[in-house]
């Protein structure tokens, strides 16, 4: 099971546009983040709001980018536990007007510290191919051959980092 770490990370992002906090699972910011993932993943292809959750959201992390009040979410991002030694990331997501800000880069490297402060030793994700290349500026490397998603058929590709 994945360890709780609170509502703060190391080296948060706490600005007068931006807050970087686990938020819970069930919480509104929650909800919020899986609008999002509802709208910029699944709407286009006409898959229901309810089959996008996964019974493991339950136990896993959820790290979000609000506005510093903590009312909308702008980005958002899922680790969770593989084995005692690998983390996967999940569903992350940038709001499109805030895209390009880095939001989620500062997503990313939040989850990868969250997983290497728990052990992991490798980190993997499934990224959609016209991501790939943001992905592997942080050091993920692509695994196997491209494939599409079985719940919308976007071509994506394997990813994994292997931490020292």
């Amino acid at each position: 099971m994945i360890k709780r770490t609170g509502s703060s990370i190391d080296n948060p992002v706490n600005t007068e546009h931006y807050r970087l906090q686990f938020v819970d699972y069930g919480s509104d910011a929650y909800h919020q983040a899986a609008q999002l993932r509802y709208q910029l993943f699944y709407q286009a292809h006409h898959i229901p709001l309810d089959a996008i959750f996964n019974p493991a959201e339950g136990t896993d992390q959820h790290l979000a980018i609000t506005t510093p009040d903590s009312h909308r979410v702008l980005a958002y991002g899922r680790l969770g536990q593989n084995s005692s030694h690998e983390f996967q990331i999940y569903q992350m997501v940038v709001r499109p007007e805030f895209q390009g800000q880095g939001l989620g880069t500062r997503i990313l490297d939040g989850l990868t510290k969250s997983a290497i402060r728990q052990g992991a030793t490798q980190l993997v994700l499934f990224a959609r191919v016209t991501k790939q290349a943001f992905y592997q500026r942080s050091g993920f490397e692509p695994v196997g051959n491209i494939f599409p998603s079985t719940m919308t058929g976007v071509p994506h590709i394997k990813m994994q980092k292997h931490i020292e």
